[in-house]
């Protein structure tokens, strides 16, 4: 018992020294501590990951805005161009209306859809013929003093029905349907550049029976489509224009090979 006390004095001993030294604290509390303490650290350090996280992400929508800011401003200038090039567009057509007003009346059956001329063969051509008629030179001198010295585009199709070339001259001087169609064609594009259009601003296409305007049915709807469309363009509508290649420079000429050295006399020998 003694010994008992004395060890349990001992005890109390040593716990009022730290007691009095500050250093005091039961297991349990300090246990308890240390895990706050860690469990803190680790708060801490998720923490400072959302932290930086939240950093990348507002660096990524930063980014983003700045690129949406850019993409607006971009969508803003082609705005603007596609406006202005809208309002040029309107003013040429209104120019090439003004220019095709009237066209009507200068023969039967012409007619003017938009910014295209439709002519009947009966106007311009004989049955199976591709030479122009009187009175369609008239009306092709007449659209030739509208545009010539112009800039516009001209795209001249040639079209048949679907009764294909059958007699023996025809066929001889044409082939078929293509062949009359693109004769046709080009006989208005001939009589348009005598008229003082440049050849440059004017193309050919043939379409034979393949683009009836209705169905080949009767004569009426054959007759319609036997025609030529005159379709008239903006210089753009092309895009811009091709640089037209750059003549080669002269190369000096070669100098002349001297000539061969004279052969020596030749010796007899015997």
């Amino acid at each position: 018992m003694k010994g008992y006390l004395s060890k349990a004095g001992m005890v109390a001993l040593i716990a009022l020294t730290m007691a009095s030294q500050g250093c005091l604290v039961p297991w349990r509390t300090h246990i308890t501590l240390k895990r706050k303490y860690e469990e803190a650290i680790r708060e801490l350090a998720a923490k400072d990951s959302q932290l930086a996280d939240a950093n990348t992400r507002i660096d990524f929508l930063r980014d983003q805005l700045k690129a949406k800011d850019q993409l607006i401003a971009l969508y803003e200038e082609k705005y603007k161009d596609a406006g202005l090039l809208a309002k040029k567009a309107s003013e040429d057509l209104r120019q090439l209306a003004e220019k095709l007003k009237g066209l009507e009346g200068l023969g039967e059956g012409i007619e003017v859809k938009g910014t295209t001329v439709i002519m009947p063969d009966k106007l311009l051509f004989a049955l199976g013929s591709a030479e122009v008629s009187e009175a369609g030179k008239k009306v092709l001198e007449e659209v030739a003093n509208r545009f010539k010295g112009g800039v516009e585009l001209l795209q001249i199709d040639g079209h048949t029905d679907d009764v294909r070339v059958a007699r023996r001259e025809t066929v001889q001087k044409f082939e078929d349907n293509f062949g009359l169609a693109a004769f046709r064609a080009k006989a208005v594009l001939n009589l348009l550049a005598k008229g003082g259009v440049t050849e440059n601003r004017m193309y050919l296409r043939a379409f034979s029976m393949y683009r009836p305007r209705l169905p080949n049915t009767n004569d009426a709807s054959r007759a319609k489509n036997r025609r030529v469309e005159i379709m008239f363009f903006p210089p753009e509508a092309l895009g811009p224009k091709a640089e037209e290649p750059k003549p080669e420079a002269p190369k000096p000429e070669a100098p002349a090979p001297a000539p061969a050295p004279a052969p020596a006399p030749a010796t007899e020998t015997k």
